[in-house]
């Protein structure tokens, strides 16, 4: 009968699993959230899971939960021993960040999976990257010195020659212009509040930094996942089956955008949902005659 007891080794085991488990889950629902940018929060969220793995490890859990931390660790280290680029330049966009940050974190980040990684070459290839993007940006937006306007109407066709002469600097190109704004916002040391939002941030600065904000833009409206699109796509499974497999395409279309309008008014799109379609007018919405492509349609024509 002892056997058939919760005991208190099997609490701490099952607390165990709980607080890894929350971790993956916590990253889960950043990672899917569709309402806020996510993409720059990647690197540190991956190192908090990290993290809660070591210590859970180096807290003797037992030879069995160790067996299973290390499996998991030589998965992930399959899958995010080197970050695509697309995450690093995320997180030097945040202005809380930058290169000295993600060097720093990215070095802690591989202590803790004791990988060797060559950090600095790694954020110095990305830097470059961003300063492509900037001269390919700069080409579409060059920000007008103050004065250009009335030197050209002067001048004509000859106040281009006159502003490459210049000594302050305002006849560089657009390229060198857009790596100045670089080096400016590189350097310079921001402090962010409390209740900081990365969008509004950059929006505030668009007027100092023009061709960085309109890349930050870019590029944190990019999902850190795929959660979000691929739930998008699976509610066909949920409006199509056996019992209703005749819809037409607009009919189909029509539950779909109901349904996401209906999520989209809770904000829980990009989340899980739970099991409460079989309730949901709109997933069995009787569509059967529109356009007289479904059963109804067919069966009025027979007795016809």
């Amino acid at each position: 009968m002892d056997g058939h007891f919760i005991t208190n080794d099997h609490w701490s085991l099952a607390k165990i699993v709980h607080d890894v488990l929350e971790t993956f889950d916590n990253a889960t629902h950043i990672f899917s959230y569709v309402y806020e940018p996510n993409i720059h929060t990647v690197i540190l969220e991956c190192i908090k899971i990290i993290c809660t793995i070591k210590q859970t490890s180096l807290a003797n859990p037992g030879a069995a939960v160790k067996r299973q931390l290390d499996n998991i660790k030589v998965k992930w280290c399959a899958y995010f021993t080197e970050f695509p680029p697309i995450y690093a330049i995320a997180a030097i966009l945040d202005p809380g960040v930058k290169l000295e940050g993600l060097t720093s974190l990215l070095t802690f980040y591989y202590q803790q999976l004791d990988v060797q990684i060559d950090v600095p070459y790694y954020v110095n290839n990305c830097k470059r990257i961003l300063e492509r993007l900037c001269e390919d940006y700069g080409v579409v937006i060059q920000p007008q010195p103050i004065g250009s306007s009335m030197g050209a109407s002067r001048f004509g066709i000859l106040g281009t020659v006159l502003k490459k002469s210049r000594p302050d600097g305002s006849g560089s190109s657009s390229s060198s212009s857009s790596n100045i704004g670089i080096g400016e916002y590189l350097t310079y040391q921001f402090e962010t509040e409390e209740n900081f939002h990365i969008i509004q941030w950059w929006k505030n600065h668009s007027s100092k930094f023009p061709v960085l904000a309109r890349i930050a833009n870019d590029i944190l409206a990019i999902p850190a996942s795929t959660i979000a699109s691929e739930s998008a796509f699976s509610v066909g499974r949920r409006v199509l089956d056996e019992k209703r497999s005749r819809l037409s395409s607009e009919s189909i279309e029509m539950c779909v955008c109901k349904k996401d309008w209906d999520r989209d008014e809770k904000r829980t799109q990009g989340l899980k949902e739970e099991e409460e379609d079989e309730d949901d007018p709109w997933m069995t919405l009787d569509t059967s005659d529109s356009g007289g492509s479904g059963d109804g349609g067919s069966q009025q024509q027979q007795q016809q």
